[in-house]
């Protein structure tokens, strides 16, 4: 039986065995980056689904034409929201900007209000009830999102392309 001879055994890898292996890591990184990839439009749409709800949950339970002693407040903005671009922006109570749209907002007549039982109005609570759905369209980079805010019920969604 022969001895086995420790002298031959690797102790480290060759240079070329480490440019295959960075290599191959650098393929995978970028591969895994672009699943990353913000999607700044899909964002947006988020945000201001979450405005519109938001707006709807305030109205809820909040009468507009009996508040107040002597019709005081008898037009209060409570539950509306104002669909434009700079309206929708967050900003923190020290006027510096907490999220800023990148798509840019499409929506006739910008002003929503939701009544004491949700409903949508088209710009003040003096308006008629919304009677066809309320479509807002925003674009990015030239791709399109829509919201539908359906009427009678006042659910948004986002529409899927």
């Amino acid at each position: 039986m022969k001895n086995f001879d420790t002298s031959r055994i690797k102790s480290a890898f060759t240079l070329i065995e480490l440019i295959f292996v960075i290599i191959i890591i650098g393929i995978l990184a970028g591969v895994a980056s672009s699943t990353f990839k913000d999607n700044h439009l899909q964002n947006d749409a988020q945000f201001i689904l979450a405005k519109i709800r938001q707006a709807q949950y305030k109205g809820i339970g909040f009468e507009h034409n009996n508040f107040g002693t002597a019709g005081a407040l008898a037009n209060d903005s409570h539950g509306c929201i104002e669909l434009t671009k700079a309206s929708l922006e967050e900003r923190a109570s020290d006027g510096n900007l907490v999220y800023s749209l990148h798509a840019d907002v499409n929506t006739p007549n910008s002003t929503l209000c939701f009544d004491a039982k949700g409903r949508p109005h088209e710009n003040s609570f003096d308006g008629a009830l919304l009677s066809t759905p309320k479509v807002i369209t925003l674009n990015y980079n030239g791709e399109t999102q829509k919201i539908s805010i359906l009427p009678v019920s006042g659910y948004a969604i986002i529409n899927c392309n």
